[in-house]
């Protein structure tokens, strides 16, 4: 596993393709030794590990350096614990499955997690919230995401390998499933397209960090180069965002400004249960990273209402 193994075009597997995973393989314009076919079931947990552990048997069979990203996830802050439970059930199950390979292929691997900061932070204090601010989650998505995390760092550690856990902050963009109860970006200029009223379940006060999907994977893409470069059984915890935070009622001034009229939103009414008023952050660690955010929120405004337009001239 030496300097000459780095020189190669690592394989990477990406497990989720929502609109991180899709990120993530846009990230890099070569799509070498992700395994073809490997459709996880993800409502059936058995099924789901088997394809898994079948997918990582196929993936260890290419040469060289290897990249596995866990991207997938379909829980958001309000889904119950009983859902959540079995989505870390399947990744502790598929770790497990990743500790049993040959030492040969866990010393030539590199794991990436997505986490959140809103899970790790919610029920925290005195933002903002860096690495070493000691996590504290406000609901059972965060417990859940704080489990995988756990699971990661002791599985790699008894494994040898590597891992990298993203805390992300509000990831948006064009590629935004719209069916799911996520993505107050998205929904907002859905509103503002379709004329519906959109309901904002917090305070216009509230502070979040919204990071565009190619940002996004440009910083997981570097970090996984990165963390490939630190001793075996090393896991690397970095929060990822633009480190500026900006409250509901700027987004909707911005969104006001760049579409030159209100869209129509309904205040309060719903769950907010598990949303903090205030998720500033600020990473402390591979903070040069952090230079691979470029795009800016009106121009990421502007990139999501282009591509929901276009959507509904198709529809």
């Amino acid at each position: 596993h030496g300097p000459a193994s780095r020189m190669s075009v690592p394989a990477r597997w990406i497990i989720g393709r929502g609109l991180l995973g899709r990120a993530v393989a846009r990230a890099r314009s070569y799509t070498e030794g992700e395994p073809v076919g490997v459709d996880v079931p993800w409502d059936d947990p058995d099924a789901s590990v088997a394809v898994l552990r079948a997918g990582l048997t196929e993936f260890v069979q290419r040469p060289g350096d290897l990249q596995l990203y866990w991207c997938a996830g379909r829980g958001v802050t309000s889904t119950p614990l009983s859902v959540l439970e079995v989505e870390v059930d399947v990744f502790t199950r598929f770790l497990a499955a990743v500790e049993d390979l040959p030492a040969k292929d866990r010393a030539r691997l590199t794991v990436f997690l997505a986490s959140s900061v809103g899970g790790a932070y919610a029920g925290a204090s005195a933002p903002p919230f860096t690495e070493s601010t000691p996590p504290q989650p406000g609901a059972p998505y965060g417990v859940a995401k704080l489990q995988m995390e756990t699971a990661l760092r002791d599985a790699t550690a008894a494994g040898g390998w590597r891992s990298f856990i993203g805390r992300i902050t509000n990831i948006y963009g064009a590629g935004q499933d719209l069916t799911k109860a996520q993505g107050l970006i998205s929904a907002l200029v859905r509103g503002h397209l379709s004329g519906q009223p959109i309901p904002v379940y917090v305070s216009l006060d509230t502070l979040r960090d919204y990071i565009y999907e190619d940002d996004c994977a440009a910083v997981i893409d570097a970090g996984m180069t990165r963390a490939a470069t630190t001793d075996a059984g090393t896991t690397t915890v970095k929060i990822i965002g633009t480190m500026r935070a900006v409250s509901i009622g700027a987004l909707l001034s911005e969104l006001t400004r760049l579409r030159r009229r209100r869209g129509p939103i309904v205040l309060g009414g719903g769950d907010a249960r598990g949303q903090a008023l205030d998720l500033r952050v600020r990473s402390e660690v591979w903070t040069d990273l952090d230079g691979l955010v470029s795009v800016t929120l009106p121009d990421g405004l502007s990139r999501v209402y282009q591509a929901q337009l276009s959507g509904r001239a198709i529809a």
